[in-house]
């Protein structure tokens, strides 16, 4: 039984809930446990998307216990770093959409979870940063790269270097989150969010999804060449083929009926 989490379905999504209180917490166990829970809904072809809050209205999570760094122990360390590792790589490599539903305070291991999930909704009343510089630290589980990915050096600068905290509706403005709602909203919209994926095909957002993550990085001929590739293996699939006779039969296609029906 999960200590460090809750885990809920609604429709064809599944919500985490990091659930150490007071502010959630992230330890070697918690990261573990997240980790396992990613890998199972992974195998598990009923849920097509992962939404990631935080338990109570105060944090979302405030990252990592620095009383795991007291004692100035690299072993340990060592350790909690590969746990962040293992769990953010978890995230990432989830199949589907993944939603991070920022409902309070998400400080360095915590933006750190929420920068890896494909959207971040945040409640007005967020606070959002990785201020690990102020106790010697630096942010150690991607954050120096998915944060300026995010939002550019300047900012990544500035929040990193700076230990910046900013709200909400600066973080909706430096690019760094998709979309701000009224406090105790952020699950809601988030889950409405990733519902939406069902009604594509499963196949077709993998396939897109890294497509888009490996942009970046290619040459418009390298992408065109990829993005031919990866449609031609799409076509004559039993999803492709199902799509498009359920389009033209003016029906749903199969992965967006409902499980129950």
């Amino acid at each position: 039984m999960a200590r460090y989490l809750t885990l809920e379905r609604l429709g064809k999504s599944a919500i985490i809930t990091l659930s150490n209180l007071p502010a959630n917490l992230l330890t070697t166990d918690s990261l573990n446990e997240l980790t396992a829970t990613l890998q199972a809904l992974n195998a598990d072809d009923a849920v097509r998307s992962v939404v990631i809050t935080g338990a109570g209205d105060a944090f979302f999570s405030a990252g990592a216990d620095l009383k795991q760094f007291a004692a100035g122990d690299k072993a340990a360390a060592d350790a909690l770093l590969q746990a962040f590792a293992n769990a953010l790589q978890a995230i990432r490599g989830y199949r589907g959409v993944t939603v991070a539903a920022v409902n309070g305070f998400a400080l360095g291991g915590g933006l750190e979870c929420a920068l890896v999930c494909d959207y971040i909704i945040a409640e007005r009343g967020a606070k959002l940063g990785l201020p690990e510089a102020k106790v010697g630290l630096i942010p150690a589980a991607g954050g120096t790269k998915t944060l300026a990915d995010k939002v550019g050096v300047s900012w990544a600068k500035r929040i990193i270097l700076g230990g910046e905290v900013v709200s909400a509706e600066q973080a909706l403005k430096i690019g760094l989150i998709e979309e701000v709602v009224d406090q105790g909203f952020a699950k809601i919209v988030a889950v409405s969010l990733a519902n939406k994926v069902a009604g594509q095909s499963p196949a077709a957002v993998a396939v897109a999804r890294k497509l888009i993550e490996d942009s970046p990085n290619l040459s418009l001929d390298e992408h065109l060449k990829r993005e031919r590739a990866a449609t031609l293996g799409l076509v004559g699939g039993s999803e492709q083929l199902d799509g498009v006779a359920a389009f033209l039969a003016k029906r749903a296609p199969s992965w967006a009926r409902d499980d129950d029906d």
